[in-house]
């Protein structure tokens, strides 16, 4: 029973993999190459998004679009964009750890359709869902460190892990978020 139980628990979830490509973006600076970021991330994908950059160094920031997913590489992925200074945007869905993503960026355009969700760490342990106070340490932690006000990393932290919150538009003025509010999609265009 002890065996079966922790095969359960260690046994791997397979996820599929984000999509990274390079898109060109209409931005309120002009055209800029970005890596595009969609779907949820798994294990490993940090790693694609660092040779991604390498090989692009002309990459000026992140188009995203993903529920988030492996929550270990989106942190690893934040902290890439936070410090090469790379710009951050929204025009859909960008929940859970894909939220730190878009905050990491240096410039961060959110438009008015977007959705900007957030909830606290979790660990999947088997069919256990459990609070996980060392993931959200880190990321409450990470959040005070882009500079950000203690009410926000509140935010993320006390949102159970099987319910959301909304970062809105009220939320950017009364907090000084400082992101920039698109009222149209970009263009994008695929490179690859």
């Amino acid at each position: 029973m002890a065996a079966a139980l922790l095969a359960a628990i260690f046994t791997p979830v397979t996820v599929d993999a984000a999509d990274l490509s390079l898109v060109l973006v209409k931005t309120p600076a002009g055209p800029a190459r970005y890596v595009y970021l969609e779907n949820d991330l798994s294990e490993g994908d940090w790693y694609k998004f660092a040779k991604r950059l390498r090989k692009n160094p002309e990459v000026a920031g992140v188009l995203l679009r993903s529920n988030g997913g492996a929550a270990d590489d989106g942190l690893a992925i934040a902290k890439h964009i936070f410090e090469h200074g790379l710009s951050t945007m929204v025009t859909g869905t960008c929940h859970s750890v894909c939220a730190v993503m878009f905050l990491a960026g240096r410039d961060r355009f959110l438009t008015r359709g977007a959705n900007l969700t957030v909830h606290s760490a979790y660990r999947q342990l088997g069919d256990w869902v459990v609070e996980d106070d060392i993931g959200n340490g880190t990321v409450a932690w990470f959040i005070g460190h882009m500079g950000y006000p203690l009410p926000l990393a509140r935010l993320w932290v006390s949102t159970p892990s099987d319910k959301v919150a909304p970062i809105t538009f009220e939320m950017n003025e009364k907090l000084k978020l400082g992101f920039t509010i698109l009222e149209d999609v970009p263009t994008t265009v695929a490179e690859e």
